[in-house]
């Protein structure tokens, strides 16, 4: 009996490994915008609501508690935030956003330590369709898709 217990228990809890991880595509997060320009980016995850603004300074607001953290702490960031994307993946926060100088970067982020875990440069490509398959994120349109390695941040490569 305590066997066929286990073993229902094994199957609702689904397959080993990658619990809470399911491919599929980044969502848009809304823009408040100020005289035509995006001034603050807003959306929801599981764990809050998020408000970032155009400077890359973001609050979580979560259990009543409002919590700052920033984008870029180990790099200046040079110009405004023009465009940002979201995902959930394993709890983390991954974030895919455009620079008024055309720069691209995938940033993933510790939702409950608001800590930048890696950030990279995704270069010579606009900020496009962007999704999660298995480890990796596939962003830019099919002839310049750049895939990025979830657990680490490196470019994988560019095809």
């Amino acid at each position: 009996m305590k066997v066929v217990v286990l073993i229902c228990l094994l199957m609702l809890a689904g397959p080993v490994g990658r619990a809470g991880v399911e491919d599929g595509a980044f969502e848009q997060a809304r823009e408040i915008p100020d005289a035509s320009k995006p001034t603050f980016f807003q959306f929801t995850t599981s764990f809050g609501n998020y408000t970032i603004g155009n400077n890359g300074v973001g609050e979580l607001g979560f259990n009543g508690k409002r919590r700052l953290f920033y984008l870029h702490t180990k790099i200046r960031l040079v110009g405004r935030l023009r465009h940002m994307y979201f995902r959930e993946y394993e709890r983390d926060l991954l974030l895919l956003y455009q620079v008024t100088d055309g720069k691209v970067y995938l940033a993933r982020m510790n939702q409950e330590s608001k800590l930048v875990k890696w950030f990279t440069l995704i270069e010579g490509t606009n900020i496009g369709p962007c999704a999660v398959q298995g480890e990796e994120a596939h962003c830019g349109e099919s002839e310049e898709t750049a895939k990025i390695d979830l657990k680490t941040g490196k470019l994988k490569s560019a095809t």
